[in-house]
């Protein structure tokens, strides 16, 4: 079985967000996407979810972050519009606060219904939002390359997006509980490593022969090759509470996959790490966030996530000033060096002594657009 690869020639910038819609009042979940989706008739850029209380925005292709900016930007307003006026709320983290996944309504779709037919609990519970950047790329073989290379630095975007420390009004302890529930998908989590596209191919093809997955679309992988877009596509991040953060994350994710692009064409690229110690390293973003340090080579040395993180900003420049993103560095610079979402999520909570309030700092973060207004 052969997946055409839509090659594009340049390295096009798309943005998916997930978002979940609350009541004003209760600040639960509600099972209201498919009437927003409704309001606005056919458009092809808001999507439903497995679950109803999750709305899905898509930025159009776009060259550079300042289009999908303005793209992404009016999408978001009106979407916020409308739930406003049915007494809703937007909010944007990896898991709500305290809502039970057994309280939300399936979205009315065969697939999905299939989907939770077959893989039961863990498909039940997949109350999660993430983000998802894709970034075109000119061909099947340069895809495979980049995700493998790209594989060691996910750990350090899931660390920088980390969002999700409640889970069903608990706290988890963990900076992206998001990260774990997804994993318990039977296709979710860490890519595997291919030498070219024909093994991946070859993969693809296994799987769906078995009935182990219906379509390509169901490898869940934190970071995956999209031959209908012609694109790497990541998936690792949590989603974050202002556009501004959202945009940040998109905008380092294509100067990474160009820089890398860049080296693997001039090579030779450096050692990738063994995938233990990825594991290992994604395990260590879940837990501490940008608190953390990770496994940089085979003999075990360590160091700080922020301080690699800064570090890999300077060794981007070059390609931040090419790509016409320079101006997203300030934000990432606060998001290395500021407390990320989960840990103002978890402030919150400690100073009002319940979730409600976490859920009310992110709404006033969403609709000013300012990283811990509350």
């Amino acid at each position: 079985m052969e997946f055409e690869f839509n090659s594009n020639p340049g390295p096009t910038l798309g943005v998916e967000v997930e978002l979940q819609l609350v009541d004003r009042e209760t600040r639960a979940l509600t099972s209201a996407a498919a009437e927003i989706i409704g309001s606005f008739g056919q458009v092809d850029w808001l999507k439903k979810e497995l679950l109803q209380s999750t709305i899905e925005i898509n930025s159009d292709v776009c060259a550079d972050i300042g289009e999908v900016e303005a793209d992404l930007g009016g999408k978001l307003e009106q979407v916020r519009g409308r739930a406003r006026e049915r007494g809703l709320a937007l909010i944007s983290a990896g898991t709500h606060p305290f809502s039970r996944w057994e309280d939300q309504a399936v979205s009315d779709d065969e697939r999905y219904h299939r989907l939770v037919d077959k893989v039961q609990w863990p498909a039940r519970r997949m109350l999660i939002f993430g983000l998802h950047v894709h970034v075109g790329v000119p061909d099947a073989e340069s895809a495979i390359q980049i995700i493998n290379h790209l594989e060691p630095w996910l750990p350090h975007l899931l660390a920088l997006s980390a969002s999700s420390p409640f889970w069903e009004g608990k706290d988890t302890g963990l900076a992206s509980c998001r990260s774990k529930v997804f994993e318990t998908l039977p296709t979710a989590g860490l890519p595997y490593r291919h030498e070219n596209w024909k093994e991946f191919e070859q993969l693809v093809s296994a799987l769906i022969r078995s009935e182990g997955i219906e379509s390509i679309r169901e490898i869940w992988w934190d970071v995956r090759p999209h031959p209908g877009f012609g694109t790497v596509e990541v998936r690792v991040c949590d989603a974050m509470p202002t556009l501004g953060e959202t945009l940040a994350v998109a905008a380092l994710v294509q100067a990474l996959i160009v820089y890398l692009q860049e080296r693997i064409d001039e090579g030779p690229t450096p050692p990738i790490l063994h995938p233990r110690i990825v594991t290992e390293n994604k395990w260590r973003a879940a837990r501490y966030s940008m608190e953390g340090s990770t496994i940089v080579d085979e003999t075990g040395a360590q160091r700080p996530i922020a301080e690699t993180m800064e570090q890999l900003l300077v060794d981007l420049a070059p390609v931040f000033e090419k790509l016409g993103s320079r101006a997203q560095v300030p934000m990432l610079q606060r998001m290395i060096r500021e407390p990320p979402s989960y840990a103002r999520q978890r402030r919150v909570f400690e100073q009002a002594g319940g979730t409600e309030a976490v859920v009310d700092a992110l709404i006033l973060e969403g609709e000013s657009g300012r990283p811990g207004e509350a």
